[in-house]
């Protein structure tokens, strides 16, 4: 956040622009001074359920893109014009702008992509697969990497990798079960179902609550 806030930030991001999900254990996020969102019950979220909170407020208000942000992206400072704004606008209503090494730690996703295919399942909890998952609906509707609707640009940051996160027992086995379910047996190295569950709408997911999902996955490490 220290860097997104410096003057000559490459980030171009004011701060009203940023909503912060704090899926920490203590709830930290208020301290930042941005406005923030914490799950009343004080679950975390998890990676397909904190994305949404912003998916699903780009479309309700009719904004044109979310930009998924990683807590792990330090920018540095501008160089010349090549600025995150900067380079979204020169590629404006384009469906998904991403960022040269940084892979889902910074991407813009226009708001037309989860009105066609649909938000984020949140089955894949707390993390992993939900990307690989939209990734392949979005592939489905023609929308492929280092295409004319999916480029990526440099910009001067840094991705931290995994510094940055809370350790969380990451449920590898279950979530591929589910993802063959969605998709067919093994779907994740060879082909896929052009419909979830063979059948279903793109934007097809079942809803289960968050302690559903720990029962389910036997997860131990939450909160």
């Amino acid at each position: 956040m220290a860097s997104i806030r410096r003057p000559d930030s490459t980030c171009g991001f004011s701060p009203d622009d940023v909503l912060v999900i704090d899926n920490s254990k203590d709830g930290w996020g208020h301290e930042l001074g941005l406005r923030t969102h914490r799950d009343p019950d004080g679950h975390n979220l998890g990676v397909a359920r904190s994305w949404n909170i912003g998916a699903r407020e780009v479309v309700e208000r009719g904004l044109d893109y979310l930009v998924i942000l990683s807590a792990s992206v330090e920018f540095g400072p501008r160089m010349g014009d090549h600025g995150w704004p900067f380079e979204v606008q020169a590629r404006w209503g384009m469906p998904i702008i991403g960022t040269t090494g940084h892979n889902w730690h910074l991407l813009a996703i226009h708001r037309t992509m989860f009105e066609r295919i649909g938000f984020f399942d949140e089955n894949f909890y707390p993390a992993y697969f939900e990307d690989s998952d939209w990734i392949h609906r979005a592939t489905l509707v023609g929308v492929q990497r280092e295409s004319d609707q999916w480029q990526e640009v440099w910009i001067n940051a840094i991705t931290w990798g995994s510094a940055q996160h809370q350790v969380v027992d990451m449920p590898a086995e279950p979530l591929i079960k589910y993802f063959e379910e969605k998709w067919g047996p093994g779907s994740r190295h060879g082909p896929r179902w052009d419909r979830p569950f063979q059948s279903r709408p793109l934007d097809y997911w079942e809803s289960p609550s968050i302690p559903e999902l720990v029962r389910k996955y036997e997860l131990k490490n939450w909160w």
